[in-house]
């Protein structure tokens, strides 16, 4: 960057230096102009974010009674709501915006006589470089036990109330990081030189355009999301009895959740426009001995965007439900229905993307030596012109996302009794869900128009000696992409769902019914997507003599 200026700063010091002064009207040497804009704009932005929550939540509850009599206990429980979040956001939102119009008349006198040409140059150049880094990482880590452990022994009889332990665990981890740049550039040139009425011995005008336009643009976008839970929910009635044991409803319920979110994305909008307008010698009126004029225009616009997008997502997870109410008596049991109830889940997210619109415009308009006049002895007009216009698009985008599963669901109820054991239904159930999604995109719109309008010496009425003109036309469109695209999504799941009632009795035993239910759902999902449009259209007009 500092390399183009400096070479810019030199043409504008040996221009400068070498155009001579301005004369008289008549029998004066031709006038010199020059115009030189520059315009750099850099911007460089870095945003990192670190959001980390770290949860050690712990809650029990654990009567015990000891009596040599009778032991009447109330309802026993545990509950427990834990929630652990952490979100980090990075963003960088640079917006560049240039503008530059250069105007310039030279030479529009009235010399009669043995008038020098003028000389004209406009040189116009705009840089513009953004560079942005924006990255963030969330972590939560979330430890969470719940247990219900009362303990009951009598030497009589005891009746218990019902036990349940219930826990809500929720981990949540959310990153985000993105880039959004808009780089706008606008040059517009327009130059009449030599619009003298001179008429005998005129010197030939002389004229340059330059316009170079630009636009570099790198960003960088990195967002990690980690949710690590282990969740153990436990209830644990210990009942030991001489006498009978009637015991009230036992369960365990556990809701886990564990979310992992993750989202890169840049964005790039970089708008070039370049329009350049000359006329050169267009209504001069010489008509014997007039020098003939010459022209170029040279305009070159160039970007260039560099993306780069991951995010990873992890959820590991680790839930243990667990409902084991123990009962050993020397007479009759009689337990309410046992119960244990697990809803696991375990989700993991992971989004980057990349969106690139380049658009290019360039119209170039020259008219050489249009409206010449001269009758003898005339030179012939010359014009160039010269468009360029690169346009150079990479984007990689990754994505990986994993979700890590393992629940675990028990019912186990056991009873030991010297007399009956009457007991209620006993079920275990089980909903395990686990899911990775990764998505990786890259989308790149690239529109390149060019346009370019030649007249050299299209009306000119010379009849002796004339020289011939000359015309040339280059257009130059190049326009490359490179797109790259990974996306990953893993899903591991251990679910684990156990119904085990255990009755020992020295009479009858009357038990209720026993089921196990898991519903264990696993889904990874992986998307790599790329798309690139590039629309290229050249248009070419030239009117030669």
């Amino acid at each position: 960057m500092k390399l183009k200026l400096l070479a810019v700063v030199a043409v504008v010091g040996a221009l400068a230096w070498a155009v001579p002064p301005a004369m008289a009207d008549t029998g004066g040497g031709g006038a010199g102009a020059l115009q030189a804009g520059v315009q750099q704009a850099a911007t460089d932005q870095q945003a990192g974010a670190a959001a980390i929550s770290k949860q050690d939540a712990t809650n029990a509850n654990v009567p015990v009674n000891i009596a040599g009599g009778n032991v009447s206990a109330g309802p026993s429980s545990a509950n427990q709501l834990a929630s652990s979040e952490a979100e980090a956001k990075a963003s960088n939102d640079a917006d560049t915006s240039q503008k530059q119009n250069q105007d310039q008349t030279v030479g529009g006198g009235s010399c009669s006589a043995g008038c020098g040409g003028a000389g004209a140059a406009q040189i116009g150049a705009q840089l513009s470089d953004t560079k942005q880094n924006a990255g963030a990482l969330a972590v939560s880590d979330q430890n969470a036990v719940n247990a219900n452990v009362p303990v009951n022994v009598a030497g009589g009889n005891t009746t218990s109330g019902p036990s349940s332990a219930n826990q809500l665990a929720n981990s949540e981890a959310e990153a985000k990081a993105s880039n959004d740049a808009d780089t706008t550039q606008k040059q517009t040139q327009t130059q009449n030189v030599d619009g003298s009425s001179c008429h005998v011995g005129c010197g030939g005008a002389g004229a340059a355009q330059i316009g170079v336009q630009a636009a570099g643009t790198k960003q960088d976008a990195a967002a990690a999301a980690i949710s690590k839970q282990n969740a153990v929910n436990a209830n644990v009635p210990v009942n030991v009895a001489g006498g009978n044991i009637t015991s009230g409803p036992s369960s365990a319920n556990q809701l886990a959740n564990s979310e992992a979110e993750a989202k890169s994305s840049n964005e790039a909008d970089t708008t070039q426009k370049q329009d350049q307008t000359q006329n050169v010698g267009g209504s001069s009126s010489c008509y014997f001995g007039c020098g003939g004029a010459g022209a170029a225009q040279i305009g070159v616009q160039k970007a260039s965007t560099e993306q780069w997008a991951g995010a990873a997502a992890i959820s590991k997870q680790n839930a243990v439900n667990a409902n084991v109410p123990v009962n050993v008596a020397g007479g009759n049991i009689t337990s309410g229905p046992s119960s244990a109830n697990q809803l696991a889940n375990s989700e993991a997210e992971a989004k980057a993307s990349n969106e690139a619109d380049t658009t290019q415009k360039q119209d170039q308009t020259q008219n050489v030596g249009g409206s010449s006049s001269c009758l003898a002895g005339c030179g012939g007009a010359g014009g160039f012109q010269l468009g360029i216009q690169k346009a150079d698009t990479q984007q990689w985008a990754g994505a990986f996302a994993l979700s890590d599963q393992n629940a675990v669901n028990a019912n186990a109820p056991a009873n030991v009794a010297g007399g009956k054991i009457t007991s209620g239904p006993s079920s275990a159930n089980q909903w395990a869900n686990s899911e990775a999604e990764a998505k990786a995109t890259n989308d790149a719109d690239t529109t390149q128009k060019q346009k370019q309008d030649q007249t050299v010496g299209g009306k000119s009425s010379c009849y002796f000696g004339c020289g011939g003109p000359g015309g040339a036309q280059i257009g130059i469109q190049k326009a490359e992409t490179k797109q790259g695209a990974f996306a990953a999504g893993l899903s591991l799941q251990n679910a684990v769902n156990s119904n085990t009632p255990h009755s020992v009795a020295g009479g009858n035993i009357h038990a209720g019914p026993s089921s196990a239910n898991q519903w264990a759902n696993s889904e990874a999902e992986g998307k790599a997507f790329n798309d690139a449009d590039t629309s290229q259209f050249a248009w070419q007009s030239q009117k030669v003599g």
